[in-house]
């Protein structure tokens, strides 16, 4: 059988993100889009592994091929088997040397440097051909050291699709009248857990019974939570607002947080980033897990907003959460979710209480902060990510298809 190949000009792409939310993988389909709007030719796109993203890639993706997340000498061998041109992997160390391994020279693009410390430096691929890691204010002097050590750092931008803000925040504001609301779950998948009600349940309650208080009257909720889940949370207020629930397209999550005159956003980094080069007002929702709590303060540092809503002490602990994370991230996160459940079995009034009464005083403090706030983040951050990316995968491609 002969090994697949592209047209003459064209290149083969291979692309893998962890499976831990969308994150990974909305980056990923913001390179390969931003790769087929600039480069002529052809472009095929194999992606391994990548489960939680398959929604949101499939319109990007040529094949899919099978990884387990834990296999790499079979990752290699797949990865050999494709004749690739070039990989591109997001947060996912080990998939990125096994790209390696296979010869296929692998660009490694890292979202997230504050993570990695103690055991967790083992998934940093500093061999890698090109290391690409996201420019992000108030990196640790202990992040900044290991880093030394990457063979081909790159810094880059926010890896989200970038407009001008005056051709996306399309929408009028708050104060011209807009009453619309869009609460952002994401994905909330991880690497141990697959629950993607219980945070919601916890956490929508107080959230949506505070912007009902201040007027809001059409919410969207938008997440991978089931919509039978989420209609069930929301059935007592049906009459008191209008409900939009569930997943939405790449782009029209982009148009729905720039239509809206508020953003309630689980602190997830895309999310965030996405938000911010809207435009969009928005209060961070407490954290779902460890890169939560990071994420937050790091939107909070490069805005200047305090609009953060925090857990009660007696469901998630904050100083426990830093005591474990210590140890490694799982440890970390294994906490936040069995706190997070626990707090939904014993604690689901005191939390609906304490998220309505924070909201209630954020809401309007969010809206009357000046509206060059909100895009703090991505001024800090920079909008290059996803052309620098796409310009090192191509060149790289390229270099080999000349060798």
């Amino acid at each position: 059988m002969n090994a697949p190949t592209t047209a003459p000009g064209g290149v083969r792409i291979g692309i893998l993100g962890v499976n831990f939310g969308w994150g990974p993988h909305a980056a990923l389909e913001t390179v390969i889009s931003e790769i087929r709007r600039t480069v002529p030719g052809d472009c095929q796109v194999v992606a391994f592994g990548s489960e939680y993203g398959r929604s949101l890639m499939d319109d990007v993706v040529d094949e899919w091929c099978e990884f387990d997340g834990a296999d790499y000498d079979a990752l290699t061998r797949a990865a050999a088997a494709k004749n690739l041109d070039v990989a591109l992997v997001t947060l996912e160390g080990f998939a990125a040397r096994a790209f390696e391994a296979a010869g296929v020279r692998t660009i490694f693009v890292d979202l997230m440097p504050f993570l990695w410390h103690g055991a967790d430096l083992a998934v940093p691929p500093l061999e890698v051909s090109h290391y690409l890691a996201l420019r992000l204010p108030g990196l640790s002097q202990e992040t900044l050291r290991w880093m030394r050590d990457i063979r081909n750092l790159r810094w880059i931008g926010a890896v989200v699709p970038w407009q001008p803000l005056e051709a996306t925040r399309h929408s009028y504001g708050h104060a011209d009248g807009n009453r619309r609301a869009i609460v952002t779950l994401g994905g909330m998948l991880g690497l141990t857990t697959q629950d993607t009600t219980t945070y919601p349940s916890l956490v929508l309650p107080g959230a949506v019974e505070a912007l009902i208080d201040a007027g809001f009257d059409s919410i969207l909720i938008a997440g991978n939570t089931p919509r039978a889940d989420l209609d069930a949370i929301v059935s007592p207020y049906r009459g008191r607002a209008e409900f939009r629930l569930g997943p939405l397209t790449r782009a029209e999550y982009r148009t729905r947080i720039a239509e809206s005159a508020l953003c309630l956003s689980q602190p997830g980094l895309m999310s965030l980033l996405e938000a911010s080069s809207c435009g969009t007002p928005l209060i961070r929702l407490p954290p779902q897990n460890v890169s939560g709590f990071q994420q937050a303060e790091i939107h909070r540092i490069a805005t200047g907003a305090r609009t953060g809503v925090r857990w009660p002490t007696d469901v998630v602990d904050e100083a426990m959460v830093t005591r474990k994370a210590a140890e490694t991230e799982a440890a970390g996160n294994d906490y936040v979710y069995g706190a997070i459940a626990d707090g939904l079995r014993r604690r689901p009034d005191t939390t609906r209480r304490s998220v309505r009464a924070q909201l209630g005083r954020l809401i309007p403090e969010c809206l009357a902060l000046p509206a060059g706030t909100w895009t703090g983040l991505v001024d800090k951050v920079g909008t290059d990510g996803a052309r620098v990316a796409a310009e090192v995968v191509v060149d790289t491609a390229r270099t080999v298809a000349r060798n």
